[in-house]
């Protein structure tokens, strides 16, 4: 290992690894022993708040739900898509009705939005529990860094979470969507793939989770993933298209599940 020593301030003299956070990363995934990391991390993350949170997720779930219920919310779903409240304001604003009225409507989908946020971390906390638990080898990283969640079998995953197969996804398959989703999760993934933000785009390898339905349980989420196959990813081809570099053609190795009711 690269070493140096540190010329000023307090620690002068100490000898320290000489290592970019890229270069330490590409050297321990390189030379580290991953049947003894595994068993090492994996007891470091049943420390982690992110764990604990999970496996209290049952309780956690039942008072968010009852405080939803509580506060008269209707039906559990997204109020506005994230980042569109100037469209959603504006929509209120143009309707026929008097400013007490358009606050009032606001103010709930504002507390909707917050509290939908909270019950996906929630769930969220839940899956990866719940996808840690169900295969000793599987290795969660501590810290998310790098587009990595994951190591699955050895190899790398980024987990992304969507809250809908995407619109383009719906408008293709129309009143046949959500069956077409659950019979066919390629798709799905391709979909996933090929209509992400360029801002955030990845060819990488992902643990896709899909939320078909938003009201899902955790009794629910927990039948699914117990019946998932977590140790053979499918291979997605999808075509891109780039604002600079045209439409470029990318293959994946990927894992999806749909949370359904």
């Amino acid at each position: 290992m690269k070493t140096k020593k540190i010329t000023r301030g307090k620690n002068k003299g100490k000898e320290v690894l000489d290592y970019s956070t890229n270069e330490l990363w590409e050297k321990i995934v390189k030379e580290w022993d991953y049947n003894e990391a595994i068993k090492i991390i994996r007891k470091f993350f049943e420390r982690t708040d992110k764990y604990k949170n999970g496996k209290d997720a049952d309780n956690a779930m039942k008072i968010l739900i009852d405080e939803w219920k509580n506060l008269n919310l209707g039906k559990i779903e997204w109020p506005f898509s994230q980042g569109a409240f100037d469209e959603f304001v504006q929509r209120i604003n143009s309707e026929n009705s008097n400013g007490t009225e358009k606050d009032k409507k606001v103010k709930i989908a504002a507390v909707k939005y917050r509290r939908i946020k909270e019950i996906n971390t929630v769930r969220n906390d839940f899956i990866e529990t719940l996808i840690f638990e169900k295969n000793d080898n599987i290795l969660p990283t501590l810290n998310h860094r790098r587009g990595v969640d994951f190591f699955i079998n050895g190899e790398s995953f980024d987990q992304k979470v969507a809250k809908s197969p995407t619109n383009e996804f719906k408008r293709k398959y129309k009143e046949k969507w959500r069956e077409t989703a659950i019979n066919h999760t390629e798709l799905v993934a391709e979909y996933l793939y090929k209509y992400q933000d360029e801002g955030h785009f990845g060819a990488d390898s992902r643990l896709l989770i899909v939320y078909i339905d938003e009201d899902v349980s955790v009794d629910r989420i927990k039948t699914i993933i117990d019946n998932f196959d977590l140790d053979n990813p499918i291979e997605i081809t999808f075509s891109y298209k780039h604002k600079t570099q045209g439409v470029k053609t990318y293959k994946v190795q990927c894992y999806i599940i749909l949370l359904h009711n």
